[in-house]
């Protein structure tokens, strides 16, 4: 997309590509990556079930087509071509596509008495993989497309302030699905965004009068326009707008007060960690005995961290440290002084002279962390959440601890999945925050996705 434009009050910065591509082309690019994806899961569970047990293949061609119902149901949920959609809101509208398609298409066999000619492991099947095929071919596809120049439907940014910056910046992301085509400064206001399916207004500070006047002169020609209000950390998922008497007004969830949604995410947590520690109990075993062979000490250490409420808890984790590691933290600072500076801004070191041989390749896979899941079960921490922090933490965080102690800490959580220790703390609180305010079991679901490439990749583990 080229450089980052720089908006200057008095100035139209202009990024228009040498031809202008249809925005059609990436709908088109969506839909044809959703039926890949779709038509290879179909046949791979059906060929799979064929092969273990022969059945009625040709029912299976008849019923084919019958992927087109799915695509239908993306379309109607605005999934084409789905831009400016946080992946938990895309998660949970194909999630609700694929079971609704898949109840129906049940229906209407059973309706025509013939629901004995289908496998109920390959609707299962569908059902569950159904959604991260679809979601995996369309990262894969997005990441593979954004590098081309006709990628993206074209957008106008109007304005100049800081709102308008965050949102360019935010926009140079390509997979995002937009392609600013040029960002209009309020002094140049006389330009339409002629060529713009997307109309992005962020000029917070200009008369009421004058706003209305401008969208409905500049913008009659973008099919959508996009209102972006100066008020960085409001929650951004699920926000719903409201008639009131003729006025605009904005609804904020308010999840954390539904007690509906606090007793399924527990349910969640009890329902995914209690397999997950029964299949990982080989592996608690050998980690146990890696540690008790290469150092003396315990396997397990307990650490008092800050709950929810305010709650304090012993967070379990296995021990990656050497038995008298303060002393040794103090003779690193008494030779590297410059290490003490680091300590007091991130309480982390990248290379902790503390941190044993095995203790260092458990922290890099995150494995240090697998006796948590205990806590889970006793209630203490949740899979997702803000990540448990100490005492001595609180004051970092300021008004955003209040937020902090809304949810249970989590195993896992947006910074985990962000880059961990390459964050800075700032941005850490920030991303923590967001995640109380926005909190939802398909913002827990995108996470736990995110998790398993986390894990794998490494990306800031120390």
């Amino acid at each position: 997309m080229g450089a980052k434009p720089a908006l200057a009050p008095s100035t139209v910065v202009s990024i228009r590509t040498a031809i202008p591509a249809p925005a059609w082309w990436t709908s088109a690019s969506i839909l044809a990556i959703d039926v890949i994806a779709l038509s290879c899961l179909y046949w791979l569970a059906v060929v799979g079930r064929h092969l273990i047990t022969p059945g009625n293949f040709r029912f299976y061609l008849e019923l084919f087509p019958g992927v087109a119902l799915f695509i239908l149901a993306f379309s109607i949920q605005g999934l084409y071509p789905g831009v400016l959609l946080h992946p938990a809101e895309e998660i949970r509208r194909i999630f609700h596509c694929v079971s609704i398609v898949l109840l129906l298409l049940l229906c209407t066999t059973f309706l025509w008495h013939n629901a004995q000619s289908y496998s109920r492991s390959v609707v299962m099947a569908i059902w569950a993989l159904g959604t991260p095929a679809v979601l995996l071919a369309r990262y894969a596809g997005r990441s593979l497309l954004s590098r081309s120049k006709w990628w993206g439907v074209p957008a106008v940014v109007f304005g100049s302030e800081t709102a308008a910056q965050r949102v360019v910046r935010r926009l140079n992301d390509r997979r995002l699905g937009v392609r600013v085509i040029a960002v209009v400064s309020e002094e140049f206001l006389e330009l339409p965004a002629s060529g713009a399916h997307y109309a992005i207004v962020a000029m917070t500070r200009k008369p009421d009068f004058a706003l209305n006047k401008m969208i409905q002169e500049r913008c009659k020609g973008c099919r959508h326009v996009l209102l972006v209000p100066d008020l960085p950390g409001l929650c951004s998922l699920g926000i719903t707008a409201r008639e009131i008497g003729g006025e605009v007004g904005l609804e904020v969830p308010q999840r954390l007060f539904h007690i509906s949604t606090r007793i399924l995410k527990r349910s969640l947590d009890l329902l995914l960690s209690i397999p997950t520690a029964i299949a990982l109990a080989p592996l608690f075993a050998l980690i146990a005995l890696a540690i008790k062979i290469t150092s003396q000490g315990p396997v397990f250490y307990g650490h008092k961290r800050q709950g929810r409420d305010g709650a304090i808890f012993n967070a379990l984790k296995f021990r990656t440290m050497l038995w008298n590691g303060d002393a040794i933290l103090l003779e690193h600072f008494r030779k590297y002084p410059d290490e003490l500076a680091a300590w007091q801004r991130d309480l982390k070191l990248r290379n902790d002279p503390r941190v044993t041989r095995v203790g260092r390749w458990l922290r890099r896979y995150s494995l240090d962390e697998l006796p948590q899941l205990f806590n889970v079960l006793l209630g203490d921490m949740s899979l997702v959440g803000p990540r448990p922090i100490i005492s001595a933490e609180i004051p970092k965080y300021g008004t955003g601890y209040d937020l902090y102690t809304r949810v249970r800490p989590g195993i896992t959580g947006l910074w985990q999945v962000s880059g961990r220790n390459n964050r800075t703390y700032d941005e850490r609180v920030s991303l923590d925050e967001y995640y109380v305010r926005n909190w939802s079991i398909w913002l827990d679901a995108y996470i736990l996705v995110r998790t398993v490439g986390a894990v794998l990749g490494a990306e800031g583990a120390y």
